[in-house]
């Protein structure tokens, strides 16, 4: 396993080694859970115009590549793959070394240090990145911190930034809290200026929750965060347990909800019967809804940079784990629980 305290040291500090033709992965070559996922020796990919080839120093797991392994709800297979993955490596998170720039790249040179979300491939030694989804990485941030970073902080900062419209002074709610996304929002909230946060986690996650900044833990496992005092400007769920009538009832007048997720009770279609509904409800109040899906963009990779390099934004990690310990990260994932983010360090390359 390579070193994930690594940091960047600037322009062209490291990269340019000969590039192998194989490297181990973790592959999945028909949909499932963790049971079809094995580690096999594959071609390193090329670097399609527009792309670059980075050397992967860490990743980290996500429900965005559980969907893609699980291929659920059924419906993101008219996507991902009807009958079996497109996607054969996960790992949509990267952080690593520029070893190979692609025609028609400007702005990246090899040896540079980026992060930044890509098409999967995260779980392995190499893996080819759009240029426009990636950022330099600064100085001083290590490898695992950036690893952990990207869909998890992209989809906090747009859920309160882009679609919650958080303004200094505004209360906010954060319901699943301990998550990868709610560990990110708490902070991310607190460096937009939030004045009062709420955090919404189960008893084993509540110190977590007051030290990377709430002002307020609601134990979901002895508290109704509906039932509890409280009215919020901005509320980030990323569970959706709530009906719309009850989240509506501690909304400000003027307040944004956002939903970044909804229970995963249809197979077919997942959340979108519970967020279709919830929208429905909102049609004709003061309070707005909001439902999206993070998408990367330099603009916003490059504010979580920043916030990295400064100590403003830390990532909750739980554990940094080899290629060997993907399958069990993927477990964890697919129960909706767990404190923080599981890092993903591939390893040396092949020779």
């Amino acid at each position: 396993m390579t070193d994930p305290s690594e940091t960047a040291r600037g322009p062209n500090s490291g990269g340019g080694a000969r590039i192998p033709a194989k490297m181990l992965a973790v592959v999945a070559r028909r949909y499932g859970g963790s049971e079809v996922l094995a580690i096999e020796s594959v071609p390193v990919p090329a670097p399609a115009p527009g792309q670059l080839l980075v050397s992967v120093r860490a990743s980290s797991a996500n429900a965005l590549d559980w969907h893609f392994l699980s291929g659920t709800p059924y419906f993101m297979r008219l996507i991902a793959g009807l009958w079996k993955p497109k996607r054969l490596i996960q790992g949509a998170d990267v952080a690593g070394i520029v070893e190979a720039v692609g025609t028609g790249v400007g702005g990246f040179h090899i040896g540079d240090a980026v992060f930044g979300e890509s098409g999967g491939g995260g779980f392995a030694r190499y893996a080819t990145v759009d240029a426009a989804d990636v950022v330099a990485l600064p100085q001083g941030v290590n490898f695992a911190a950036a690893g952990a970073t990207p869909v998890a902080g992209l989809t906090a900062l747009q859920g309160l930034r882009t679609h919650g419209a958080l303004r200094a002074g505004d209360r906010v709610l954060i319901n699943g809290a301990a998550g990868g996304v709610g560990t990110f929002a708490i902070q991310i909230a607190q460096a937009l200026g939030a004045g009062e946060i709420t955090a919404v986690c189960s008893t084993n996650n509540v110190d977590q929750a007051r030290a990377l900044g709430a002002t307020r833990v609601i134990d979901y496992c002895r508290d109704d965060f509906v039932t509890a005092a409280g009215e919020y400007d901005v509320i980030l769920d990323m569970v959706g347990n709530k009906t719309a009538t009850e989240i509506l009832s501690i909304l400000a007048s003027r307040g944004r909800y956002v939903a970044v997720s909804g229970p995963m009770t249809n197979r077919w279609l997942g959340p979108l019967p519970h967020l279709v509904r919830t929208r429905f409800a909102f049609r004709r109040a003061q309070p707005s809804f909001h439902q999206f899906t993070a998408a990367a963009t330099a603009e916003d990779l490059t504010f979580l940079a920043e916030l990295l390099a400064s100590g403003q934004l830390v990532p909750a990690v739980d554990r940094i784990v080899g290629l060997d310990g993907v399958a069990e990260a993927m477990d964890q994932i697919s129960t909706g629980h767990g404190p923080g983010k599981v890092v993903v360090v591939p390893g040396p390359a092949l020779t």
